[in-house]
């Protein structure tokens, strides 16, 4: 990814190794300034920065929409007439830290006073969480609605199969974190309860939470190789709380 911020009479460009990140990963690139002006241009605060913010704030340029969490500033203090600066960064994004959603997204955020120009930049989920997402497309046939960026996680919308035995799933939210080594799910079911308790038989909707705190044992075989047995088993005993068992 490239992007240019052109504020007289400096001309920074930034690049980026790579076009896209997962949690975990380690975002590196290439910030250059050149001084097209005549005189020595100060470089003291300047350089580039990894922040977290809103989409909407940033495009219509509120002040203060950009906030960096982490900063690379140039090693020299000023650019003479007609030179050029070029320095490396990088910065590595938390296996817990925000996704890029509908909403807020991470950007680069480069130039004086390290906010002068933006490139938002797309951070995924951690793998580890697509291969289960995948498990559970391929195995039960949840599909992704929407992902989404929590206090809590990374959080996966997934519409239900229309099998007869999940019938009753509306939807589910599931949840994704890290805790050290530890993977923590969080399901959190809609589904409809057949309700007899009263005169007339009617069906309530309702929520069902459910949480599984893995070991490293029980969702992985090494890097990058996900545990599907033990994975699918999991899967298998949190569906079976929730299955139809009197609605039809």
């Amino acid at each position: 990814m490239k992007g240019t911020f052109f504020n007289k009479p400096l001309e920074w460009n930034i690049e980026t190794v790579g076009e896209s990140w997962q949690q975990g990963d380690t975002l590196k690139g290439t910030l250059q300034v050149k001084n097209h002006g005549t005189e020595i241009i100060s470089l003291e605060n300047s350089g580039v920065g990894l922040a977290h913010a809103d989409i909407k704030k940033v495009h219509s340029r509120l002040e203060g929409a950009i906030k960096p969490e982490a900063t690379s500033a140039f090693s020299q203090s000023e650019l003479i007439s007609g030179a050029t600066a070029t320095m490396d960064f990088s910065f590595p994004i938390s296996s817990n830290g925000p996704v890029t959603d509908k909403k807020s997204s991470y950007y680069l955020s480069f130039g004086k006073n390290f906010i002068e120009g933006q490139l938002q930049v797309n951070v995924g989920p951690k793998l580890l969480f697509t291969k289960i997402i995948g498990l559970c497309d391929t195995f039960y046939r949840f599909k992704v609605k929407e992902i989404k960026g929590t206090k809590k996680g990374v959080e996966f919308k997934l519409l239900p199969p229309t099998s007869r035995e999940m019938a009753n799933i509306e939807s589910l939210l599931l949840t994704f974190s890290m805790q050290e080594e530890q993977l923590e799910l969080n399901f959190n079911f809609q589904v409809k309860r057949l309700d007899t308790s009263s005169v007339t038989t009617r069906i309530n909707k309702e929520t069902q939470n459910i949480s599984k705190v893995l070991l490293p044992k029980e969702y992985s075989l090494g890097k990058d190789m996900i545990n599907q047995d033990q994975l699918l088993k999991t899967i298998e005993n949190v569906l079976s709380e929730v299955k139809l068992k009197s609605v039809y």
